[in-house]
């Protein structure tokens, strides 16, 4: 597979994904497949904006969904995922969020707040939002919006269709919803999500895994195990783990059965999401430069070994071994092995 053929593969797989777990969430457009996949909507969120720049339909659906279940985001922890990405993604997610605050009437103070969290200044040089699947910035519209305007990104004035859907949450891939209706949003639902789909966790490591400061999902658990419903037993000599009875909470959520429901699959999204979004700057980094066939393979192999193998190991997810370029791995070979293990993670999420 040539490198643009290999690229446009990838953009049309992540497009493909991101409509099905959107569809899940309720936008209009698509339909609901039976997923078991727990969604992650903040993750989802930032890792959204950042390829539908690419896809300027499915941006603007996103914006629809936001301004009808605008009040499920967690705003703290879309804020602590936000840290560790760059600059040009504070501003796209801040921009939006001050689209919201106009638009969602309901909880217009509840965006405002991200809103101001990067603006552009006077060193922001404006560029087109929308980019065409090759990487080639939109026509100039004739009416600009002024809002995103202010964070440095030029695109047409627009109206949203409103079509969107309430968030199903008896949809079990939409679990998070419910423990949110039913806990709040914060760290105590993190906490018992994370205890549902695992059979037992440290707090260190659930904090690492819900993006939640280690501080906050401790209280969260000590609170938690107050109830009697959360419990704790000891791990080695001084570890305390918790955990919590899949059948008692699994039945009273899903008013059913135990023996009848079938299990969520609990998926580190930031994790995945990282290691996609890494795959997708190599394949820019080398398509931007006159690369021989052994740098290009060198580039995959180094991003592979350093990074994209990390992270996924720590997705939840059950994928083949890394592809590793061992002496008497040709070129051609190790690139195919690469877009291989790229395919079959795409059938896994």
């Amino acid at each position: 597979m040539s490198q643009t053929s290999f690229k446009r593969f990838f953009l049309d797989n992540i497009f493909d994904f991101l409509w099905r777990q959107w569809s899940n969430l309720g936008i209009a457009g698509g339909t609901i497949p039976a997923d078991t996949l727990v969604i992650d909507p903040e993750a989802l969120f930032i890792f959204s904006l950042e390829f539908a720049r690419y896809e300027p339909r499915l941006f603007d659906e996103i914006l629809d969904w936001l301004v009808i279940n605008g009040k499920w985001i967690d705003i703290q922890r879309l804020r602590g995922i936000l840290k560790k990405k760059d600059e040009k993604t504070k501003r796209l997610i801040s921009a939006v969020a001050c689209f919201l605050s106009h638009e969602a009437k309901t909880y217009t103070r509840k965006w405002q707040a991200l809103a101001s969290y990067k603006k552009a200044d006077s060193n922001t040089q404006d560029e087109m939002l929308f980019l065409t699947k090759g990487g080639k910035p939109y026509p100039k519209p004739r009416t600009e919006s002024n809002i995103f305007r202010d964070y440095g990104f030029v695109r047409e004035a627009f109206v949203l269709r409103r079509m969107s859907r309430p968030v199903a949450a008896s949809v079990w891939c939409n679990v998070r919803f419910l423990l949110r209706a039913l806990f709040g949003i914060g760290s105590r639902s993190e906490c018992i999500l994370y205890l549902l789909t695992h059979e037992a966790g440290h707090p260190s490591e659930i904090a690492e895994a819900i993006g939640i400061s280690v501080r906050g999902t401790q209280d969260a658990l000590i609170e938690l195990a107050e109830s009697g419903l959360v419990l704790t037993r000891r791990r080695g000599k001084r570890k305390i783990e918790y955990w919590l009875s899949a059948k008692r909470w699994g039945e009273f959520l899903r008013n059913e059965s135990f023996n009848e429901i079938k299990p969520s699959l609990w998926v580190n999204w930031l994790a995945v999401f990282n290691a996609l979004s890494r795959v997708w700057d190599v394949l820019n980094e080398i398509d931007a430069g006159e690369r021989s066939d052994y740098m290009r393979s060198s580039k995959l192999h180094e991003a592979m070994d350093t990074f994209i193998a990390q992270e996924l190991s720590k997705s939840g997810i059950d994928i083949s071994p890394i592809p590793e370029k061992g002496a008497g791995v040709s070129i051609e070979e190790y690139t195919k092995r690469f877009e291989e293990f790229i395919k079959k993670l795409f059938n896994k999420i």
